[in-house]
């Protein structure tokens, strides 16, 4: 049976601190035990003292060292497998290249240890609170202060997690670059200010956990789980998102771009279809009706997406670098910060739609030429419709806007160098701070 979280050890006074002869008699009876020779025992250092000591290579696997403070020890290629190292303090503790692995740790003090290359698969190192014998009247804690198992600022790159158990545990500020977490549980863990570059979390259970300001440069995260995770201000640039559902996560200011693919099926499959109507002009698939859906940062660039109602959609950061819009009912949506660079957006519709910061350089806003039943032109023009929208500090460098209506529109510190607004409605449009150099206006 497992143990619970919090254990209070059953002795009215602390163990008798061992000698290092009687430390050295218990390392050579641990390893008879291993070997299953005659007077074998296993080690038992449950509140023993044994900070600073020089523990390199030893083998301790199965080993009880329960609240053991192993404090600024030496451990390098130490074998603690299947240790109970439950709320020990390893503190400062050099454990390069040991294997930890399967090894209980919960409410371990790890801060500031060397864990390069360590081993620490199929680990626990969830929240475990440790009670010792009573001295003078007053309760001894083991391990971390809290009962929470801290890594805080430990250098862990290159180190094996997986199948670890890290819910709950502090990792701020800790260096796991090409570290291995494949299928490790990380839910509520605190990992803010981290280093995971080059990481491996596929399979990852990251559900509550606080990723906040943390290096993801290149790491792998396919199919692993972010629900409600904090992920603000987090580096993405290069990782691999294969298959992580985002939507419920945070990512205020993060680096990231999520692909389609990153989206739930059902979109997947309304997308495919809205782009082989567009491709076969109507005659095949169907026209996309994705209102009020969540599209923050994903990756429409060169996409296809001329006549689909959008109306109402969050695509916060999102990109549509190139991308086609043409007729494409935009009303209302959350479009703040978003790349158009070089979009055509002919006859979009924009109306009271949120475009603030959002990049329009070079974007075709201008008007459709409207055709008449038999498909000669009418001479008679739809309008993009920007009425009410918000375009404040918006980058509208050389676009065309002829004929758009801008009515009511706020673009207070807009910058619309360059821009062609040939016959474009401005009535009731904000344009205080807006720069113009070189803007072809209304006349």
């Amino acid at each position: 049976m497992a143990r619970s979280a919090v254990t209070l050890a059953n002795e009215d006074s602390p163990p008798a601190t061992k000698t290092p002869e009687e430390i050295v008699r218990i390392f050579d009876a641990h390893e008879r035990w291993l070997k299953k020779l005659t007077g074998g025992t296993r080690a038992d250092l449950t509140f023993q003292v044994l900070s600073g000591a020089n523990l390199s290579g030893i083998v301790l696997r199965a080993a009880k060292l329960t609240g053991c403070d192993l404090s600024f020890s030496r451990l390098t290629g130490a074998d603690l497998r299947q240790c109970d190292l439950f709320s020990a303090d390893l503190h400062g503790a050099d454990l390069c290249d040991a294997d930890l692995s399967h090894a209980d740790l919960r409410g371990a003090n790890l801060r500031d240890a060397k864990l390069r290359r360590a081993v620490l698969d199929s680990a626990d190192l969830r929240m475990g609170t440790l009670m010792g014998p009573q001295q003078g009247g007053r309760m001894d804690f083991h391990g971390s202060d809290t009962g929470v198992t801290d890594l805080t600022d430990a250098k862990a790159n290159g180190s094996g997690f997986k199948g670890a158990k890290l819910d709950g545990a502090n990792l701020t500020a800790v260096d796991l670059s090409n570290a291995d977490l494949t299928g490790a549980t990380l839910t509520r863990a605190n990992l803010q200010g981290s280093i995971l570059r080059g990481a491996t979390l596929t399979g990852a259970d990251l559900s509550n956990a606080a990723l906040i300001k943390v290096d993801l440069s290149g790491a792998d995260l396919s199919g692993a789980i972010v629900e409600n995770a904090n992920l603000e201000s987090s580096d993405f640039t290069g990782a691999k998102i294969d298959g992580v559902d985002f939507a419920r996560a945070s990512l205020t200011d993060a680096r990231i771009t999520l692909s389609i693919a990153t989206l739930a099926d059902d979109i997947q499959k309304i997308i495919a279809e809205h782009l082989r109507w567009a491709d076969t002009q109507g005659a095949e698939g169907k026209r996309a009706e994705l209102t009020r859906r969540n599209f923050i940062r994903i990756n429409f660039a060169g996409v296809d997406l001329s006549g689909a109602s959008l109306s109402e959609c969050k695509f916060g950061s999102a990109v549509f670098k190139k991308a086609r819009l043409d007729m494409a009912n935009l009303g209302a949506a959350d479009l703040n910060h978003c790349d158009f660079v070089e979009a055509r957006m002919s006859g979009v519709n924009l109306a009271k739609a949120d475009l603030a910061e959002a990049d329009l350089s070079g974007a075709q806003l201008d008007a459709v030429e409207l055709r008449k039943p038999d498909g000669s032109l009418s001479g008679r023009f739809w309008p993009a419709n920007l009425t009410g929208a918000s375009l404040k500090g918006a980058k509208l460098v050389g676009a065309n806007l002829r004929m758009a209506n801008l009515a009511k529109a706020d673009l207070t510190g807009a910058d619309l160098s360059g821009a062609d607004l040939t016959d474009a409605n401005l009535g009731g449009t904000t344009l205080t701070g807006a720069i113009t150099t070189g803007a072809q206006m209304p006349a």
